[in-house]
């Protein structure tokens, strides 16, 4: 376990105040999706906003910029399921 990895537990313990009634949101528009498992020990927290591929130089531009989200409505999509160009440019 790294560092970084944030547990089951850890996240209990963060909601333990909450009741179940209790509605959540997440910071940046992001809307729940699911939660999947992957493995034995792993669980992912999904949302509804996929994750932009930014290509290299995007990065090189703005190294400050970690991952961009896409709102789907929104976008074109491409055959096979996939979303057409979309423009993450910074202002």
């Amino acid at each position: 376990m790294s560092d970084n990895d944030f547990t089951v537990g850890d996240l209990r313990r963060q909601l333990a105040f909450c009741n179940d009634s209790d509605t959540l949101t997440f910071s940046g528009g992001l809307t729940f999706y699911r939660v999947k498992s992957y493995g034995d020990d792993e669980v992912n927290i999904e949302f509804n906003e996929p994750q932009a591929f930014l290509d290299e130089s995007f990065r090189k531009r703005n190294p400050h910029i970690q991952v961009a989200f896409v709102n789907t409505d929104a976008t074109e999509w491409q055959e096979g399921g996939l979303i057409g160009e979309v423009d993450p440019t910074v202002r």
